[in-house]
């Protein structure tokens, strides 16, 4: 598959800022666990901000699986600043994985929105979908427009 140069300028891009971002909220997010797991704190702080709403300081796996996509998307740019063509692939991967991880995330809300308020489940009382909300749903918004724009290179592989 051939690409040309404006369009591989523009994944490397899309590349480079969705893996900053992705590391960047990992880290974060990585950060807020282990202070939330030490009892610090600051996390404590935090929690009813904006701040503790975006990053979701108690989730530490999520922050590595964050940390890991990022990893992928900033792999496929050095690649592709190397010259390899193949990877594109690891920017196709990020796309996908991302996509999954997110739509993950959306059922978990949805199955908590389920037991909540159609099940009247009073271990749920009070909770909100800001109780679910993780930087891989938002973060996913970007994925997602990624996948449209270049949907039918992914269309190509098959071939």
């Amino acid at each position: 598959m051939k690409h040309d140069p404006g369009t591989l300028r523009e994944k490397m891009l899309f590349a480079s800022i969705t893996g900053f971002l992705y590391v960047l909220a990992g880290s974060i997010q990585l950060v807020l666990s282990i202070c939330a797991m030490f009892d610090i704190s600051l996390v404590h702080s935090l929690e009813n901000t904006a701040f503790g709403f975006l990053f979701a300081p108690s989730d530490l796996m999520g922050s590595l699986v964050l940390v890991l996509i990022g990893s992928i998307f900033l792999y496929g740019l050095m690649e592709i600043r190397s010259g390899l063509k193949e990877g594109i692939a690891y920017v196709y991967v990020g796309i996908l994985i991302s996509l999954i991880f997110t739509t993950v995330y959306m059922l978990v809300m949805t199955g908590n929105w389920m037991e909540s308020y159609l099940l009247n489940d009073p271990e749920m009382t009070g909770w909100s979908f800001g109780d679910d909300f993780r930087p891989a749903i938002y973060l996913g918004i970007l994925s997602l427009g990624g996948y449209f724009l270049w949907k039918k290179d992914f269309r190509g592989m098959q071939k």
